[in-house]
């Protein structure tokens, strides 16, 4: 039975995290952020963990220092990664949730459709709102930046400079 659902919680996962990373890296490269966030959220962001925000961290300070970021402004993003972090992981608490309710609709007795559907729903919405919360940090990220180093981001991501 096990092998059976083997395939249910990383299918899941995969599928959820490309969706959110597709609507989100999309808001990224119009802010010119798309490079740095790929390398952070896409690679190692989605693990979690202190190893994922440090890496986080690394990647960021990698970039604000491509643009001579003030201290001040270092500050402000930084507050913002930290409560986008702090979401993200509360996002894995929901995931677990989610998980447990595909697994009891599955392996019941009857299979029960009702209950499939409202988890998909609720992955939806967690998606949706995961998206809206990227969103949302990116542009405030965005916002402390002036315009000119958010136009030296964009140049680097179109560089593909590291």
């Amino acid at each position: 039975m096990k092998s059976s659902n083997s395939w249910l919680k990383p299918g899941l996962l995969s599928l959820g995290a490309a969706a959110l990373l597709v609507g989100g890296f999309g808001v990224a490269r119009a802010a010119g952020l798309g490079r740095v966030l790929h390398h952070t959220y896409g690679a190692h962001g989605m693990h979690g963990g202190a190893m994922g925000h440090d890496f986080i961290e690394f990647r960021l300070a990698k970039a604000l220092d491509k643009v001579d970021a003030t201290e001040d402004q270092r500050k402000q993003i930084k507050a913002i990664v930290d409560a986008g972090f702090a979401k993200h992981q509360a996002m894995a608490a929901r995931h677990e949730a989610l998980h447990g309710q595909l697994l009891a609709a599955l392996s019941g007795e009857t299979v029960d459709r009702a209950a499939i559907e409202a988890a998909r729903v609720e992955a939806i919405s967690a998606i949706d709102q995961g998206s809206k919360d990227l969103a949302k940090s990116l542009g405030d990220i965005a916002e402390v930046l002036t315009p000119a180093q958010r136009a030296q981001l964009a140049h680097l991501h179109d560089k593909q400079v590291d």
